[in-house]
């Protein structure tokens, strides 16, 4: 099989995503079918998004090899915590658990752990690159997505997308 190396931090091995999921990546259409959207939780379960409708629902891809997402998960912690109409998942793609589960250890936050291990959301919806951030308005359409993360301007651009769904 054909793969292509993503990067990684400083220290941490490089992830390796299959060529074929770049090319799904390429061609995705996030709003084509969103609803269609149903991942394993890591405490059980499945996050089926077409089961939120009505809510506001935020999902950040991240992996255990990605600096930015040791900032961007606790700091989405928190402002889940002053946000409570929204939905927030944290969708991991690193192809086993343990290496989420190291990272988990070490990067406290507090919300709900999907698991995308072969990367069949991480394609759909034409993730390239972590963290990136889809936010769906209450009929469950995408309505923003973002890719990387800056401590210094936080959620003010996934507040103001917030903003213009109500």
């Amino acid at each position: 099989m054909l793969t292509i190396l993503l990067g990684a931090a400083a220290g941490a091995a490089p992830e390796m995503i299959p060529v074929e999921v770049f090319e799904a990546a390429r061609d995705a259409r996030p709003q084509d079918d969103a609803t269609a959207i149903e991942i394993p939780l890591r405490d059980g379960g499945t996050f089926r998004l077409a089961e939120h409708r009505g809510a506001p629902v935020v999902l950040t891809f991240w992996a255990s090899w990605c600096g930015p997402c040791r900032t961007e998960l606790p700091m989405l912690s928190a402002w889940a915590k002053t946000h409570p109409d929204v939905e927030v998942v944290a969708v991991n793609v690193d192809r086993a658990r343990e290496p989420a589960e190291r990272f988990m250890a070490g990067v406290k936050f507090d919300l709900p752990v999907a698991y995308d291990p072969d990367a069949e959301h991480l394609g759909r919806y034409g993730v390239q690159s972590m963290p990136t951030m889809f936010l769906f308005d209450r009929a469950g359409a995408l309505a923003w997505q973002h890719t990387g993360f800056s401590r210094e301007k936080g959620f003010t651009e996934l507040d103001a997308a917030l903003g213009r769904l109500r």
